[in-house]
């Protein structure tokens, strides 16, 4: 029996090896499409990146049933003043926003440009309530603080559309003015997620050394990591279903090759995990609904120095938790 179970376990290893070699030259993951304007907007010294394109989201079918299966979430009474003295509510007038940060000696700096409907009269003067402005090179900059030093927040008006927010009081919005310099390097990283709805770039440190999946630790996988040197993950929604890529930039196509390898053992070993009782009862229900969507139909995809793992999510694949007494009715089915 042990034999038999080695046997098949060496089987799968051969079939997951041929999959890598015929999906190898597959096409990109998303359609060409033109850089969108925010990520050129940021700083090229930027460590993460998370772009969303709120608009597309909202327009796609698989965001409507997501919507329809989560919990209803309360406004809390702060959020609602907000929204009374702005007029702007994020989930309607928010089309698009990015994140940055990047660290410095002393914190981490993070700034963000959003696109919107912005009431600026009304936006300004609810700053101003805990607030001031301050003239910085012929700019308007406002500075709102919570109470302490490390909560302040500075804010400015780039165009009539576009707010640029900073977690300090240095904001500098002549800097954006004209968008930063970037590598090829980066700005081949922009094209190949440029037509993705979500978008996360992150470079990487020794910190995902300590990756593992259900407890399972990976020799291999901890040295394969050591030589990636970026993250990046896209998301489209496509119909009733959202398309993700998860791509790893390595030093090397042999670092690269070394990684497929180990990650798609580590995968197949954590089909067994995941069908053991023992181990699942570890796992939270949404945890474990999204691993099996997951391991179902994702595929690894090696090319030059560069790894990425493709599947697809179903909107019935996010399980969330129910609130205590909460019901929740089905989403209507769409045609």
């Amino acid at each position: 029996m042990k034999q038999k179970v080695i046997l098949s376990f060496v089987v799968l290893l051969v079939v997951a090896a041929s999959l890598v070699f015929y999906f190898r030259e597959r096409q990109p993951a998303f359609p060409a499409s033109a850089i969108p304007e925010l990520l050129l907007l940021s700083p090229s010294e930027a460590e993460s990146l998370v772009y969303v394109d709120l608009a597309a989201l909202r327009r796609s079918l698989f965001f409507a049933q997501l919507l329809a299966l989560a919990p209803a979430v309360g406004e809390d009474a702060e959020y609602r003043e907000f929204i009374s003295a702005t007029g702007f509510d994020y989930s309607r007038d928010l089309d698009r926003a990015l994140i940055a940060t990047r660290s410095t000696p002393t914190a981490a700096s993070t700034m963000a440009i959003a696109d919107g409907r912005f009431d600026r009269a009304k936006i300004t003067a609810f700053a101003l309530r805990s607030g001031k402005l301050e003239k910085r090179n012929g700019e308007e900059v406002y500075v709102v603080s919570s109470g302490r030093p490390a909560k302040t927040i500075s804010f400015t008006f780039l165009a009539p559309g576009r707010i640029l927010l900073a977690n300090s009081a240095t904001l500098d919005p002549t800097a954006l003015r004209s968008a930063p310099n970037h590598s090829p390097e980066q700005r081949d990283r922009f094209l190949r997620v440029a037509g993705a709805a979500l978008i996360v770039l992150m470079r990487v440190d020794a910190s995902l050394e300590n990756f593992s999946v259900f407890g399972f630790r990976s020799r291999d996988l901890k040295k394969a990591l050591r030589d990636v040197r970026w993250v990046s993950l896209g998301a489209r929604p496509d119909g009733e279903s959202l398309k993700v890529a998860l791509e790893a930039e390595c030093i090397s196509a042999e670092a690269a090759r070394e990684l497929t390898t180990a990650a798609e053992t580590l995968r197949l070993l954590a089909r067994f995990l995941l069908a053991d009782s023992r181990t699942r009862s570890q796992l939270s229900p949404q945890a474990a609904a999204l691993a099996e969507a997951i391991l179902r139909n994702g595929e690894f995809i090696q090319k030059d120095q560069r790894v990425q793992l493709r599947f697809e999510l179903a909107a019935d694949s996010f399980v969330f938790p129910a609130s205590p007494g909460a019901e929740r009715s089905a989403p209507a089915k769409t045609r």
